[in-house]
């Protein structure tokens, strides 16, 4: 989603998506140093499951004005 907002040009929106990154991986880290490994690989593996799903489902969009302009074309 960084990647996306950068290229249509929303910086605002790419260091929100940057952020909420950093938190993920800094959560995900943080379980791993705590002897949850197992837990944590199975979060992210459901969590990106699903999302990869959802893009899917989508039509595999390559940015958000693609979205856009497909949900106004239904």
């Amino acid at each position: 989603m960084t990647r996306f907002a950068r290229r249509e040009g929303k910086p605002a929106l790419a260091w929100v998506n940057g952020l909420a990154a950093a938190a993920v991986a800094f959560t995900l880290l943080v379980n791993l140093l705590r002897g949850w490994p197992v837990l944590s690989m199975v979060a992210t593996l459901i969590i990106a499951a699903g999302l990869y799903v959802r893009w899917n489902r989508a039509g595999r969009p390559t940015g958000i004005e693609d979205v856009e302009a497909q949900a106004e074309a239904a």
